[in-house]
Formats: structure tokens, C-alpha cells, sequence
């Protein structure tokens, strides 16, 4: 019983951690709905994952400003931030 209390909590705190920030599969409608902070982890990951390596602060606001202006079109709000070049 106790063990697998562990285990759940082990888990509970491991998803905790990764709760609401996104990846290039992230859609439009989801990437908008984010707060600031949560946007700019989720363009960090993207450029991470695109580079190698992690971008510099203007980079991921510059991006951030780019992919909001991308999503704030009605016919991209399906599309994901990683349709974003």
C-alpha cells in the first residue's frame, strides 16, 4: 500500500513539473490561452529542440511576439506553434 502511494506521488510530482508548458506540437488556440511566462518556456523549447542548444532571451521574445502574431490569425488557430518557420 505504501509502496504504491510512492509511486503515484513519485509520478504526481513528475508531471508536475512539465504541467502547461508545450512543444512545437502545441496548437495556436493552446499557445494563446498561455500566460507570458508559460509562452516563452514553450518557444524555448522549440528552438532547444530545433538548435541543439538553448536560445538567447531575445531570440525567445522575439519569437514569442512573432508566433503570437502567426496565431492571432483566425485560419492559424488550428495550426501548431511549430508550423511557425
Amino acid at each position: 500500500m505504501y509502496r504504491t502511494v510512492a509511486v503515484l506521488a513519485a509520478i504526481g510530482v513528475a508531471l508536475a513539473g512539465c504541467a502547461g508548458i508545450g512543444d512545437a506540437s502545441t496548437t495556436c488556440h493552446d499557445f494563446t490561452g498561455m500566460s507570458r511566462d508559460t509562452r516563452s518556456a514553450t518557444v524555448a523549447n522549440v528552438l532547444k529542440a530545433r538548435n541543439g542548444r538553448n536560445a538567447s532571451t531575445s531570440d525567445v521574445a522575439t519569437r514569442v511576439a512573432a508566433t503570437l502574431e502567426f496565431c492571432g490569425k483566425d485560419a492559424n488557430r488550428d495550426k501548431t506553434v511549430g508550423d511557425l518557420s
